[in-house]
């Protein structure tokens, strides 16, 4: 009786293989649990998290160039702060002069002188067109306001943004051989595939990165060409404009070129606001922000136009502005991984 109840014992005693698996189980569980909660934690710096790993990554290489001369410390300290003036001059310098600008714009198209001009060309409106254009102008006027009461409120989380930014640079470049030889550890693949994904991790980027830069100043140099053979105010300032925003596909030009056709619609000007229009429409969001785009941004890393022009729309939806270079990324990694499972299939 006793040698039954000891068999019935030993068989519903878990082995040491179960426990280590159940064990395996809740450390797969906890690692992904802790993955969530930190994906929750670090969801709304995600934008600035990303551009900064990115621009770092970039120049490592002066990181490395310069640490045989100077402590890994003071290199990183510098190259920290000649990447935030690189970045904020030209954001202040251009800040001030759309400000200035657009309040310039706001006094001359407020009512008062829509009203005068209307009046220049003999042209009396109707009471109920005069009503719409009162409704225009205090719609706009409002717009406006709330607009720089929403930058003003922002301003705190741009100052942790930039403190976040700065945090992210100076450690990335200061221990980035570190990072990356830890993070290359936890993949349990060879080291001949690991270096694959580093170089294509590396010229992925570098096209990219390199890419929307040359494509900006592309797109600005056209437009300040553009605008002053146009007639417009400050073309110069506006071809800025553009080289700011022009990292958005399909949105970035059409925020300078689409309000100069309505402003010049407004002031009278019809001929000039066609000519706008089909200057920004088809040379600048066509030509420029569509297909070379495409062609610039895989360039570098020899990337199929199709997989640059879905990874970043897709990104951009997914992932918002970060999807820009997320987007690419993951597609190009998986065109990758595609690769290496082909030439590797036959060895199962």
């Amino acid at each position: 009786m006793n040698g039954i109840y000891l068999k019935l014992y030993k068989k519903n005693v878990p082995t040491k293989n179960k426990m280590k698996q159940i064990n395996n189980y809740i450390k797969y569980a906890l690692i992904l649990i802790l993955l969530f909660l930190s994906y929750l934690i670090l969801k709304p710096f995600l934008t600035i998290i990303i551009l900064s790993l990115t621009i770092a990554y970039m120049t490592f290489p002066l990181q490395k160039r310069f640490r045989k001369y100077l402590n890994e410390n003071i290199t990183a300290g510098l190259l920290t702060l000649a990447l935030l003036l690189i970045i904020l001059i030209p954001i202040i310098i251009l800040g001030n002069a759309l400000l200035t600008e657009t309040t310039k714009l706001y006094v001359s198209t407020n009512q008062e002188t829509f009203q005068t001009l209307l009046e220049k060309i003999n042209i009396t409106l109707s009471p109920e067109i005069q009503s719409h254009l009162n409704e225009i102008t205090k719609t706009a006027t409002s717009y406006l306001m709330s607009g720089l009461a929403s930058f003003i409120f922002s301003i705190p989380n741009l100052i942790i943004n930039f403190f976040i930014a700065i945090v992210i640079i100076f450690f990335t470049l200061r221990d980035g051989d570190k990072v990356i030889n830890k993070i290359l550890e936890i993949f349990p693949i060879e080291e001949t595939y690991k270096q694959k994904f580093i170089k294509r991790i590396t010229t992925t980027l570098e096209s990219l990165f390199y890419g929307i830069i040359s494509l900006s100043l592309i797109e600005g140099f056209v437009a300040l060409i553009g605008f002053y053979l146009l007639g417009i105010k400050s073309p110069l300032i506006l071809a800025l404009a553009i080289i700011m925003t022009a990292i958005l596909p399909g949105i970035g030009a059409t925020v300078v070129w689409i309000p100069l056709t309505i402003f010049a619609l407004i002031q009278g000007n019809i001929t000039q606001a066609i000519l706008i229009a089909l200057f920004g429409s088809i040379i600048l969001s066509t030509l420029i922000d569509t297909f070379l785009r495409a062609k610039i941004l895989g360039m570098r890393a020899n990337i199929h136009p199709l997989i640059v022009i879905i990874g970043v729309i897709g990104g951009l939806a997914a992932f918002g502005p970060t999807g820009i270079i997320i987007g690419p990324l993951v597609l190009s990694l998986l065109e990758l991984a595609i690769e290496i499972y082909r030439e590797t299939k036959h060895e199962y």
